[in-house]
């Protein structure tokens, strides 16, 4: 007598049993038949040829691309359709023709081959990594101008390091630094900072640019009653500056008219001196533009604009990524220095000395 067990299968009853056999009783499997019932991962192999026909349309050009004979890649087709029950391919003379199924297939087959491309650029990154490539976001103001002079000097310093930019809004860039994308971050820190550590630069105060012939051009100081009514360029709506700016002019009740919103102020002199509006803009967005058309003043009230060297806290900076940071604070605190020298006097703070 057999009793029927928990999982299904039949195991000798007890003696004291008197429940007949069920014709539903199977015997238990062996330890060998439960292992021999798991699905068998596929073979690459077979998913690389399937793909290399898909590719090429042909068994031949797919021996090409694996650099194979035409018999193997065969062999390796009818063995994956044998190994998944389905029919990939019609045979119609030396043509083949995929079928439904293979189209089916193949996103799924293309979009496994691409997590694999994913990992082999990982791998790639981290083998130039340690051969001195360093992966290096900076906001728009920043990489147009200032950060090609401080790589310039890093790389005079360190001729083999390979150096890979990304200008980017700050927000995608702590994105991109959180996921490993980047070693460092040229950005306006996250108020949440966790698992990054920032190293400041020096904070600049918000200006007002306008074309040189514009009616405020010929005051000291540009306020923000001022700006009221004024044809007016904008930076975009997330733009932390632009947050304050609104702030400001919603609690002194002014308007302007805004003309043109821009993601990057690196562009807005451009705007400036064809005659489209005025602007408040970071004085860093102004570093090697072209100002002969522009009048520069100061602003009031304050809008502080701060920016760091951002990287993650558990992996420490290279040397090579603390040189290129303390370089780019020489560069910036030069440039913001002679730049200086063009918005007339009215007892405002220096730039600060890195």
């Amino acid at each position: 007598m057999r009793r029927k067990a928990t999982d299904g299968c039949s195991r000798p009853a007890s003696r004291l049993s008197t429940t007949p056999p069920s014709k539903y009783h199977r015997p238990c499997p062996r330890p060998d038949d439960l292992f021999a019932a798991l699905p068998r991962p596929l073979n690459f192999r077979q998913l690389e040829a399937f793909r290399a026909v898909m590719l090429t349309g042909s068994m031949t050009g797919a021996g090409h691309l694996m650099s194979i004979s035409q018999p193997a890649v065969s062999r390796l087709v009818h063995d994956l359709e044998h190994e998944l029950k389905l029919a990939l391919f019609q045979r119609q003379g030396v043509q083949i023709i995929a079928t439904d199924a293979a189209h089916q297939l193949y996103r799924e087959v293309e979009r496994h081959f691409s997590g694999a491309e994913r990992i082999r650029e990982a791998a790639r990154a981290i083998r130039l990594s340690t051969a001195g490539y360093l992966h290096v976001g900076a906001m728009p103001n920043l990489s147009s101008h200032c950060l090609p002079e401080a790589i310039g000097l890093l790389l005079r310093h360190h001729p083999d390091v390979v150096v890979s930019v990304h200008p980017d809004s700050s927000i995608n860039l702590i994105s991109m630094l959180r996921h490993a994308q980047l070693d460092i971050a040229f950005a306006s820190p996250p108020p949440d900072l966790g698992g990054l550590e920032h190293d400041p630069f020096p904070a600049t105060q918000a200006v007002c640019v306008m074309p040189k012939d514009h009616r405020l051009a010929g005051k000291k100081q540009i306020s923000i009653n001022d700006l009221d009514g004024e044809d007016f360029i904008a930076l975009g709506q997330s733009s932390h500056q632009r947050m304050q700016l609104n702030g400001a002019m919603l609690e002194a009740g002014v308007k302007p008219n805004i003309r043109v919103e821009t993601m990057h102020s690196s562009s807005v002199i451009g705007y400036v001196s064809r005659g489209v509006g005025i602007a408040v803009i970071d004085p860093i967005a102004i570093i090697g533009s072209q100002t002969s058309t522009v009048a520069i003043r100061p602003f009031t009230p304050t809008i502080s604009m701060a920016f760091s060297a951002v990287y993650r806290r558990p992996a420490p900076r290279s040397i090579v990524a603390a040189t290129l940071t303390h370089l780019l604070k020489q560069v910036v605190a030069d440039r913001l220095r002679a730049l200086d020298t063009r918005i007339p006097r009215t007892g405002r703070r220096k730039p600060g000395k890195v």
